[in-house]
C-alpha cells in the first residue's frame, strides 16, 4: 500500500487551477489515505480543516437515492410504482411534441424513472409554476415538486436519459411515504446514525465562516478566481433539494460512501441498507434508448443505476475499478466512488464551478491512482 503517487498528483492540482481539494480513501471500513491540497481561502492561505464545509451540489443525489432505497427495502415503495400514487399531480402529464405542441403523455412515470433520470423532466428553475410557488405563503418541497408537473415533459418517461430534477421529485416521494419532511428523514436515518454531524440542507449563518471559498476557473489559463457563494438549487428555506441541496464536508461524505462500500453497514455497526439492496445499485438500469444521452460527453463505459453512474464496460472506460463500481459527482467538482467488490470508497472534495477538466481528467486519474496505490 503506497499512496506516494496519488499524494504527489493531488499536490499538483493548485497549479492546474484547483486551489482547494480534500481527499479520503477507505478500505474495508478503515481510512487508508487522507490528504488535502491548497488552501480553504487563497488570499489568507488558511489551511484546510477536516470540518471545513462546502456545497456538494449533486453529490446530494446519493443521499436521496439511499433514502428512497430504504423505503423500497422496507416494502413501502416499489420501483414499478407510478409516481402519481404518491404525488397525484403527476397523474396527467403532458409531453412536448414537435408538431402538436403539448400532448398527453402515453407512458406512466414510475419511481424507477426518477432514480434513472428517465422521467422526462429538465433542470429549468425559472418556470412560471416554480416562481409562483416561490412567491407563495407555502414554498415547501411538495408544493414545488407538484409545480414541476405543470410543465410539459421533454420526452416520454422511460425512453431517454436527461439530467434533471428527478431526484428532487424522489425526495418528495420520500416525504409522502415516510410521513416526515425529507431533511428530517435523512437526518434521523442517515446523517445521525453515521455521525454526519456537519451535513444538512439549509446552511445556518453561524456556519458560513467554515465554508470553503467558491471558485471559477479559466480553463485555458488554468487559473482560479473567487466566485460569489450562492446556491440556485435551494428554492426556498422550506425546500429540501434532494438533488443538489446539501452542504457537507469530506469527513461526513466518506462515512456514507464507506457504509455503501461495505455492503450497507457502517464501521460503527449501523445497518444503513441490506447488502442485497446495495447490490441493486451496482447494475445499469438505463435502456439502450437512453444510454447514448448519458455517455455523450464523458462517463464512457458507464451506465446509470439506482445511485448515479455504474461501471459496465472496462474495455471502453479503461478504468481500474471493477464492473459495478458506482457513485456520482457535483457541480463544483466533488467526486464519490463506491466499490462493493473491494469494499473501497473514495471521496474527493473541491469547490470550483463548471470546470470540465476536473470531470474529464482529475476524477479518472484520482480513481486509477488509488487502485495503483492499493495494488488492486
Amino acid at each position: 500500500m503506497n499512496f506516494e503517487q496519488l499524494q504527489n498528483y493531488l499536490d499538483t492540482l493548485p497549479a492546474c487551477g484547483i486551489p482547494v481539494s480534500d481527499t479520503a480513501v477507505t478500505l474495508d471500513g478503515k481510512t487508508v489515505f487522507r490528504h488535502s491540497a491548497g488552501y480553504a481561502e487563497a488570499k489568507t492561505k488558511r489551511p484546510i480543516r477536516n470540518d471545513d464545509l462546502y456545497f456538494v451540489f449533486s453529490i446530494s443525489k446519493i443521499t436521496a437515492c439511499v433514502a428512497a432505497m430504504r423505503l423500497v427495502e422496507e416494502g413501502k415503495l416499489s420501483l414499478d410504482d407510478p409516481v402519481s400514487k404518491y404525488l397525484p399531480a403527476y397523474a396527467h402529464l403532458t409531453v412536448k411534441d414537435p408538431t402538436q405542441g403539448f400532448v398527453p403523455a402515453k407512458n406512466v412515470m414510475t419511481i424507477l424513472h426518477l432514480f434513472t433520470m428517465t422521467g422526462g423532466l429538465n433542470y429549468t428553475l425559472k418556470t412560471p409554476p416554480i416562481m409562483r410557488v416561490q412567491n407563495s405563503s407555502d414554498p415547501s418541497t411538495l408544493r414545488f415538486v407538484n409545480a414541476f408537473a405543470e410543465m410539459p415533459l421533454e420526452f416520454e418517461p422511460g425512453t431517454r436519459y436527461q439530467y434533471s430534477l428527478c431526484h428532487d421529485v424522489l425526495a418528495a416521494v420520500v416525504e409522502v411515504v415516510s410521513g416526515m419532511r425529507f431533511s428530517d428523514y435523512v437526518q434521523k436515518y442517515i446523517f445521525d446514525p453515521l455521525g454526519m454531524t456537519n451535513t444538512g440542507y439549509h446552511l445556518p449563518d453561524a456556519l458560513r465562516p467554515r465554508l470553503w471559498e467558491h471558485y471559477k476557473t479559466e480553463s485555458q489559463l488554468m487559473t482560479a478566481k473567487p466566485l460569489e457563494i450562492r446556491h440556485d438549487y435551494i428554492l426556498s428555506d422550506d425546500y429540501d433539494s434532494g438533488g443538489a441541496g446539501q452542504y457537507s464536508c469530506v469527513d461526513d461524505q466518506i462515512e456514507l460512501m464507506t457504509a455503501l462500500a461495505c455492503g450497507g453497514t457502517a464501521p460503527n455497526g449501523y445497518r444503513l441498507l441490506n447488502p442485497e439492496t446495495v447490490e441493486m445499485m451496482t447494475v445499469n438500469r438505463l435502456p439502450d434508448s437512453a444510454r447514448p444521452q448519458f455517455g455523450a460527453t464523458r462517463n464512457f463505459g458507464y451506465g446509470w443505476g439506482l445511485c448515479g453512474r455504474v461501471h459496465v464496460n472496462p474495455l471502453v472506460s479503461r478504468a481500474r475499478s471493477p464492473i459495478g463500481e458506482f457513485g456520482w459527482d457535483g457541480a463544483t467538482g466533488s467526486y464519490a466512488m463506491v466499490d462493493t467488490k473491494n469494499r473501497l470508497a473514495i471521496y474527493f472534495g473541491t469547490h470550483i464551478r463548471g470546470f470540465q477538466y476536473i470531470y474529464h481528467t482529475v476524477h479518472p486519474v484520482l480513481r486509477d491512482l488509488t487502485y495503483d496505490a492499493l495494488g488492486l
